[in-house]
């Protein structure tokens, strides 16, 4: 009890410090492979099965990726960072030996209340990417693969007048009103392998999503 006091109490001390540095609105997403139906369904029974494609070949069984995204807006609503991390989706497109798994792309999407489909509106990894103060912007990607397990992580900051055709303030609304989702695409599932909606974290998920801000508050501080 005492060891489970102390690494609650650490993690919420974490967590109104950055709440203090860095005010502003914070959003989580659980990334799962249950959020999205048709024909490229989530809920798909091949799913972690042998799979074949034009141009993939045979596929070998594979666990089904995961993942979470924090994001902090900040109190100007100007700029929009976050992080996320992935597990069992291929980053490099070697740390597995099938292609299925091949990470091609990922974005955030959004829409309107009336929106049957809510298009791109910022990417981060392949095309389009529109992170434009990024480092990683010559090779389009703000991700970086984990040196060992299948993997990676992703951050970066979604500036005021960036976007696929929109921009952060256009897209505001529907992200503070759930309407929004970050989503990767893979090889297998082109329309997306793993998506969770960018939403206020519960309670419970607050220290959790704490430690992640530390990382969003590092990523500010290199890009300032």
């Amino acid at each position: 009890m005492t060891l489970l006091r102390t690494v609650g109490l650490l993690c919420l001390s974490l967590l109104l410090f950055v709440g203090r540095a860095h005010a502003g609105t914070i959003l989580h997403a659980d990334l799962t492979t249950g959020a999205e139906a048709g024909a490229n369904s989530f809920a798909d029974p091949t799913r972690g099965q042998p799979t074949t494609g034009p141009g993939l070949g045979a596929g070998a069984a594979r666990p089904l990726s995961f993942g979470t995204a924090d994001f902090l807006l900040n109190d100007a609503g100007t700029a929009l960072s976050f992080t996320a991390t992935v597990f069992n989706i291929d980053f490099t497109g070697s740390q597995t030996a099938g292609p299925n798994d091949n990470l091609v792309a990922a974005h955030i999407h959004a829409g309107g209340a009336a929106a049957a489909t809510f298009p791109v509106v910022w990417g981060f990894f392949g095309t389009p990417f529109n992170d434009v103060n990024s480092p990683g912007a010559p090779l389009l990607s703000d991700c970086t693969a984990f040196a060992t397990g299948v993997g990676g992580t992703c951050s970066g900051t979604w500036d005021l007048n960036e976007g696929n055709s929109t921009t952060l303030a256009a897209q505001l609304p529907n992200i503070l009103a759930g309407r929004s989702y970050i989503n990767f695409h893979t090889n297998q599932y082109t329309g997306g392998e793993i998506r969770g909606f960018l939403q206020v974290p519960e309670p419970a998920t607050l220290v959790l999503v704490g430690l992640g801000l530390l990382g969003i508050a590092g990523i500010r501080r290199r890009t300032v």
